[in-house]
């Protein structure tokens, strides 16, 4: 599986609530997301720079 498809899994287990997300959900699965998330964030400012 991709990062996308882990991220989107573990948040559909979640309901895609991050306030749930961020209470209960384990430390691999906070770390595998939000390594997702930071991975698209730097993506778009690359994109948005021009540096790509």
């Amino acid at each position: 599986m991709t990062d996308k498809e882990n991220a989107e899994k573990i948040m559909q287990k979640y309901d895609r609530n991050f306030g749930t997300f961020s209470k209960d959900a384990t430390r691999k699965e906070y770390k595998t997301v939000l390594h997702y998330v930071t991975q698209e964030a730097n993506r778009k400012q690359r994109d948005v720079a021009g540096l790509k």
